[in-house]
């Protein structure tokens, strides 16, 4: 690598052939004294794609030059490749103070018309001595952003005159320069004489001391050098500045003012820097007044410094963020301003400070919410109550009214007084009675707009409030009238809607008897389709003040012991409300029936009741007593094969201890032989006479009942149907009216104080594990045998 920059440093001398296979580089001239050997370095480069072979010789020299070391041989050079050497040049001693010149020729092995001849000018000149009046190495050591002014002698310690040419050489890009240059070309220009010296003066501009650099300690490296216009000699002198130790801080970044609510605390970042070149510890304060303190109390607000780690240094250019915490007093309106105040450690000059400054951020907010939704419905005649709740949501305590606007359907009033909340507080429930306008119709909707604002008129919040006019269920029994004909107790009863709507009835009847009754109903009834006595019946869209008749009969009971009143209860509820009803009753009076029968044939009549009673019970019951007979029968033989089996089992695993002779098999038999049963005798009954007794008990044969007419099975189903799903209705509407009122159970307050972590101790609490019951991998089927 330093044979190719100096072989580029070097002139190139090009050749005379067509394709120049080497560039050869060669100084021009030479500077030698009387009696002194110099060298003069040839380097060279093969340009071609080939190895080639070249040759110096010397074509002429002067006469008090002698050149020598050059080689006989040819010199390989390789594609491409880079060499050098060195010959050395002798001056007579007793030459002139003249330039002679020799001459040198290059030939190339493999191009034979090539060639290449370089002439060198030997400068034979007198001695030269220029010298400092310093040593190298000195270093000083200045300030940053000074121009710094400097003084060396140079003198000339030769026998003869010079002139010298003076100029740095340093790789900074520092502001320099010499005093006396008048031209700014960064050279000065001096004669001196044999023997004689001058002062030259120059100086260095220093930089100032930016994001920690220059590092205290460190700097530029000069040399100055003078060269001599004798001999081209050149003297240097070596020196080095270093910066001295600076401190500074600087503040590079701190926040706007702080805003803070009452009563809390925050803080303010501030972003302090080491802008100095050596570690520094910081110093940091806080300026109120005269006084410097890291801690202010002012007008009940609390300022402190954070995070300032004044005993660790900071590195140059390194930063730290220092927190200001401000802590406001518990009031709605106020602000606080002072200084921050740093510098570096025992360098108070270099303080720097910056403003500082905190309010207090009075936010005003409040929010409505409704608790509960009790107030859906509201009965014509009754104001309801919902219950509102008002939260402060801002930061401090706060005034507020309630105004109700756009209101329509219904009255709607609330307080209008002040109410003043701390900061997070809920009020207590405040009412809101929502009333129903005089002789609206049902279901009229009513509606408003609940504002909260305020002292000021400021509107904060708004809450939709919806309710309606609940129906009024109200019948009045309006005319009825009672009268027995033909046996039959018969009314008619008219009825009128004196609610707030359109309603309907649902009308039913019963009796104290059970005897043949029904209704009568309106032509707009709705009644059960191919019902022959009408039980109940249904109409629906009675408007309002309207009314209506029906009409009801129910037969007298004539075949009673006694004489007894006789009831019809007539039962009616509204469609809107079936939990509400209202009955009207309606009786008579009648007579015992008269007996024609005597005592022998009631005795009988009654014998025979009892017997025809326990033959339907019998009768009933046949399926079941069949079933149980037949289980009985087959449990009781399962049990006798599973004992002859077991015998079996028992004889033929027994060993046998006596040796049985082969044609005594036959005995066996009559060694097992059981008795044979004996069929019992029956006692004997003549059919006839069983006839007889039989009718005496029984008495005679009665004609079957008519079934019953399955239409008539089909309504009496509908209407238990129609029962069932008004209760469960009227359960569940109760549940959720429950649930919107607020009344579901919740658990005892004091389960929120039981552990997480709580470990069973009793034995009914602590499970326990079940021992493994093996089960058979093959069930005895001989086991299940009937």
């Amino acid at each position: 690598m330093v044979v190719l920059l100096v072989a580029l440093m070097l002139p190139s001398i090009p050749a005379s052939a067509d394709q120049d296979p080497f560039n050869f580089y060669i100084d021009d001239e030479i500077v030698a004294h009387p009696g002194e050997t110099v060298q003069l370095r040839i380097a060279w480069q093969n340009i071609v794609s080939t190895a080639r072979h070249f040759s110096v010789s010397l074509n002429s020299t002067g006469d008090n030059l002698t050149v020598s070391d050059i080689p006989n041989d040819w010199t390989r050079v390789a594609s491409g490749r880079l060499g050098e050497m060195l010959i050395n040049v002798t001056v007579a001693p007793n030459s002139n103070f003249e330039t002679q010149t020799f001459s040198l020729n290059f030939l190339c092995q493999e191009v034979e018309n090539w060639s290449l001849t370089h002439d060198v000018d030997v400068l034979i000149s007198k001695w030269s001595n220029i010298m400092f009046g310093s040593n190298d190495g000195s270093e000083f050591y200045v300030l940053q952003d000074v121009r710094t002014g400097f003084a060396i002698n140079v003198s000339n310690q030769a026998d003869y005159d010079d002139t010298v040419k003076l100029k740095f050489n340093t790789q900074t890009n520092w502001e320099y320069g010499f005093d006396d240059d008048l031209n700014n070309d960064g050279e000065l220009v001096i004669d001196l004489q044999s023997g004689d010296y001058e002062f030259i003066n120059f100086y260095i501009q220093t930089p100032p001391i930016l994001d920690g650099g220059p590092l205290a300690g460190t700097g530029p490296q000069f040399s100055l050098e003078a060269i001599s216009n004798l001999d081209r000699r050149v003297s240097s002198w070596n020196f080095s500045l270093r910066m001295e130790t600076y401190h500074n801080m600087t503040i590079d970044v701190v926040e706007d003012n702080l805003t803070i609510e009452p009563g809390d605390n925050e803080r303010l970042e501030v972003v302090v820097r080491n802008n100095g070149n050596t570690a520094t510890y910081l110093d940091a304060g806080l300026l109120y007044g005269d006084s410097r303190e890291d801690r202010f109390e002012i007008d009940n607000w609390t300022v402190a410094i954070f995070n300032a780690f004044e005993f660790q240094p900071l590195e140059p250019n390194e930063s730290r963020s220092i927190e200001i915490g401000f802590n406001a007093p518990n009031i709605n309106l106020g602000s606080v301003n002072l200084e921050l105040d740093i510098m570096p450690q025992s360098f108070p000059q270099r303080a720097t400070s910056v403003e500082i400054s905190s309010s207090i951020d009075w936010q005003k907010n409040g929010s409505l919410s409704k608790i509960g939704d009790s107030c859906t419905e509201v009965e014509w005649n009754q104001t309801c109550q919902q219950f509102i709740q008002i939260e402060n949501t801002g930061n401090f305590f706060q005034n507020y009214q309630l105004e109700i606007r756009d209101s329509s359907g219904m009255y709607f009033e609330i307080t209008q007084e002040t109410i003043g909340l701390s900061r997070g507080q809920n009020s207590i429930e405040i009412p809101l009675n929502i009333t129903p306008i005089e002789n609206a119709e049902a279901f009229t909707a009513g509606s408003a707009e609940l504002v909260l604002r305020l002292t000021d008129g400021t509107l904060v919040d708004s809450l939709d409030i919806s309710s309606k006019t609940a129906p009024r269920v109200f019948w009045i029994w309006e005319d009825s009238t009672t009268s027995v004909s033909n046996g039959r107790l018969e009314m008619a009863i008219t009825m009128r809607n004196d609610g707030n709507t359109a309603d309907g009835l649902v009308v039913r009847m019963t009796s104290s008897y059970f005897t043949e009754m029904s209704f009568i109903p309106p032509n707009n009834a709705i009644v059960e389709d191919g019902s022959k006595n009408i039980r109940s019946f249904e109409i629906v869209n009675i408007d309002k003040g309207a009314n209506f008749t029906f009409r009801a009969w129910a037969k007298i009971p004539d075949n009673q012991n006694s004489a007894d009143d006789f009831y019809i209860n007539i039962t009616a509820h509204s469609r809107l409300a079936d939990d509400k009803p209202f009955k009207f009753t309606a009786n008579t009076s009648f007579d015992a029936a008269t007996s024609n029968n005597d005592n022998q044939e009631g005795i009988v009549d009654s014998i025979g009741d009892i017997v025809s009673m326990i033959f339907t019970v019998i009768w009933a019951w046949k399926w079941i007593a069949i079933a149980t007979i037949a289980s009985g029968l087959m449990i009781n033989k399962s049990i006798r094969d599973r004992r002859a089996r077991l015998a079996d089992m028992e004889l033929m695993n027994s060993q046998q201890n006596v040796e049985q002779k082969p044609d005594d098999w036959m005995a066996e038999f009559a060694t097992k032989k059981q008795p044979a049963p004996e069929i019992a005798q029956s006692p004997q009954i003549p059919s006839e006479v069983f006839t007889g007794m039989f009718q005496a008990v029984g008495g005679g044969q009665k004609p079957v009942a008519e079934p019953v007419d399955s239409r008539l099975v089909g309504a009496a189903s509908t209407v238990l149907d129609h029962h069932d799903t008004v209760a469960t209705k009227s359960k569940l509407d109760d549940l959720v009216e429950n649930l919107a009122a607020g009344n579901v159970s919740t658990p005892h307050k004091a389960n929120v104080a039981l552990p997480d972590d709580i470990i069973p101790v009793t034995e009914r609490t602590v499970p326990k594990s079940q021992a493994d019951v093996s089960v058979p991998t093959m069930l005895d089927l001989d086991d299940l045998d009937l």
